[in-house]
């Protein structure tokens, strides 16, 4: 069946991986070339990176209930990571809404931000490549 949701997740989860690595480079590229432009880009990336996660990991989860159950999730690192991740990129978020003012002036805690930007980034990655086993498409 070409509409099934082992064919359509695969289709969603390219979203959050593309806009939110391009967002953290556009984030990066913002404060090495003190651009407010491209800042506003990253901004936008991350924003639709949170919303495609949202998308990407309800489908993910509808996948995993056709053969398991709710018990079996804890047990799933990819869901964890994946949900995880999700979480972590909400709360930078709100703290970039936040704190924006902040960054500005206080380079530690522009660098503790794109500390955690930068391994919620890794931990994507990685939780995306756990999936891509777990489908047996690697």
């Amino acid at each position: 069946m070409p509409y099934s949701l082992e064919n359509i997740h695969p289709l969603f989860i390219h979203f959050p991986i593309a806009l939110l690595s391009t967002g953290l480079f556009f984030d990066l590229l913002a404060v090495i070339l003190h651009r407010e432009d491209i800042e506003n880009t990253g901004f936008w990336c991350m924003f639709m990176g949170i919303i495609s996660c949202l998308f990407s990991n309800f489908t993910g989860l509808m996948i995993f209930l056709t053969g398991g159950s709710f018990s079996d999730l804890l047990q799933f690192t990819h869901f964890l990571l994946a949900w995880s991740a999700t979480f972590i990129f909400a709360i930078l978020f709100w703290i970039r809404i936040k704190l924006q003012v902040d960054f500005l002036y206080s380079p530690l805690k522009r660098c503790f931000y794109f500390t955690i930007h930068i391994l919620t980034v890794g931990m994507l990655f990685y939780g995306a490549h756990l999936g891509a086993q777990a489908a047996g498409r690697i």
